[in-house]
């Protein structure tokens, strides 16, 4: 059985690399939350740039969503 034991830790490390993204992701949009909502962040410009990288976050975990949504799709159908 060591196919099952080398398939489980692959699968414990995707899932684990999985999390790691997802935290990452979900740090990143704090820090740039709080940015927008801190008092020295007035400047327009940078408001719009914060924006603008929250719109990126949100793109980039869509992009990841979707593929592993495929390759579920794909592994079961």
């Amino acid at each position: 059985m060591p196919e099952t034991s080398w398939l489980q830790n692959a699968l414990e490390d995707a899932i684990q690399e999985t999390n790691t993204v997802e935290d990452k992701i979900g740090l990143a949009r704090l820090a740039i939350l709080e940015k927008l909502v801190s008092p020295a962040s007035s400047d327009r410009h940078q408001e719009d740039e914060l924006l603008d990288a929250l719109d990126e976050l949100r793109a980039i975990d869509w992009e990841r969503l979707s593929q592993s949504t495929e390759q579920l799709t794909a592994s079961v159908g």
